[in-house]
């Protein structure tokens, strides 16, 4: 069981995840070797034995840029990939100092991160795309207060379900890394405001013992077919296992791009 975090999908974008032409051999070789399943399904699938033990993965996209509507969400659609995509509500909302993080995180221009529009965001949904949220600002939750993480939580919730029309139970943590960027008492704010799920980044496949606050993804940057199979394969676990075992600071020196994975 894999899960895979993309964030672009676009032809010469540089923080692009893959090209489109990558993205779609990428999605033909999911589907022809894997059952996908939204990211919701994931837990329920972690203890289901398939006929012959096919891979189970889920596609996520991080932060709900409009690259996601024009390149990734024809491919999807036309390979039957149930995606679900993570909304930074506040850069979806435009609010400048949401849209100006993004293009310093990003060191790119208001077009690079140019986000989803809600009409864009509901005609996926309507074509059986799932969504939750990614906060309102994309900030380092563990960073902050209860109060101001279950309010970046909370709000980003509120007004995703408002333009839905439906609960929203899924979330993902910016940035993602356990004890970096998310903490116990993140997870205890993450169940306060009402998600099942959350998901976060350890490069590694979904194990029998995850929690439901804590589900690991694999970031998706450039692979080659052989990298992914690798990662939907279990071929790379040992390495998230070493990485969440480590001491931070050796953790965060040692990234696995530096066991060469990962090709940009």
């Amino acid at each position: 069981m894999v899960v895979l975090c993309y964030h672009s999908v676009h032809p010469s974008k540089e923080f692009a995840s893959a090209t489109p032409d990558l993205f779609a051999s990428q999605m033909a070789w999911l589907t022809t070797h894997c059952h996908l399943i939204p990211f919701s399904e994931v837990l329920q699938y972690a203890t289901t034995a398939l006929p012959d033990d096919e891979p189970v993965v889920a596609v996520t996209f991080d932060d709900g840029y409009a690259d996601n509507y024009d390149f990734a969400f024809p491919l999807l659609t036309a390979h039957g990939v149930p995606a679900t995509f993570f909304l930074t509500i506040g850069l979806i909302e435009e609010e400048v100092e949401v849209v100006e993080r993004f293009r310093a995180l990003r060191r790119a221009s208001y077009e690079d991160v140019r986000p989803l529009t809600w009409s864009q965001v509901l005609h996926m949904r309507e074509a059986g795309m799932e969504f939750g949220t990614h906060t309102w600002s994309h900030p380092n939750l563990a960073l902050l207060d209860d109060d101001a993480a279950r309010a970046e939580l909370a709000r980003s919730k509120e007004v995703l379900e408002r333009h839905l029309g439906e609960s929203v139970t899924v979330c993902a943590y910016p940035f993602g890394k356990p004890k970096r960027h998310f903490t116990a008492r993140t997870i205890k704010s993450v169940a306060a405001t009402g998600y099942n799920y959350a998901a976060a980044v350890t490069f590694r496949g979904v194990r029998l013992d995850d929690e439901p606050p804590a589900i690991p993804r694999f970031f998706s940057t450039w692979d080659s077919l052989d990298q992914l199979r690798a990662k939907v394969l279990g071929r790379l676990d040992l390495i998230g296992a070493w990485q969440e075992r480590a001491p931070m600071w050796l953790a965060h020196i040692v990234s696995p791009e530096d066991f060469g994975f990962q090709n940009r």
